[in-house]
């Protein structure tokens, strides 16, 4: 079988987390996927523009209370926001991205960077709610988008409104 029959279809990556491969997606399919009955999207690893070049930032260096001015570069990040506010910073998003979204905060501990398989997405299921992950490249290639909700997958698959054969 051609690995390419499996972009774009349905399969089961771990029993009850299924996986679509995104053929070359931006960020402007997540008007397609974000669902406002979910609370909150969850940013990770997420970069600053121009995080090559040294630039001058206002960072907590020691607590969360006091902020120092400093050149900094490389800067990554984790964030949530209700995803009614996530989806008004839509047009602004750059390529590449990787978030999750969610109906309950996640524990200190889940870190999607370091929990991988099955278990990170047993995590996101039992923990989080979670309605899926996706993972967009910043480079134009291939994403997933995982979910532990089959029908969810299969909805975006039969849409009208979404022609697979050319991803936005």
């Amino acid at each position: 079988m051609d690995w390419r029959e499996n972009i774009n279809t349905l399969k089961e990556i771990y029993p009850g987390h299924f996986q679509i491969i995104l053929d070359f997606a931006t960020v402007d399919f997540l008007k397609f996927v974000l669902s406002n009955e979910y609370k909150y999207v969850w940013v990770y690893s997420h970069e600053t523009k121009g995080s090559l070049e040294w630039k001058s930032y206002q960072l907590p260096l020691f607590d969360n209370q006091s902020y120092q001015q400093v050149m900094a570069r490389h800067i990554s990040f984790d964030f949530i926001m209700p995803t009614n506010e996530f989806k008004k910073l839509l047009p602004k998003i750059g390529p590449g991205i990787t978030l999750v979204q969610l109906n309950e905060l996640p524990k200190y501990y889940l870190n999607p960077a370091t929990i991988k398989g099955k278990s990170r997405y047993d995590l996101l299921s039992n923990e989080c709610g979670y309605l899926f992950e996706i993972d967009l490249p910043s480079a134009t290639d291939y994403g997933t988008l995982v979910s532990s909700d089959r029908n969810f997958l299969q909805s975006l698959l039969d849409s009208k409104e979404i022609d697979w054969r050319n991803l936005p």
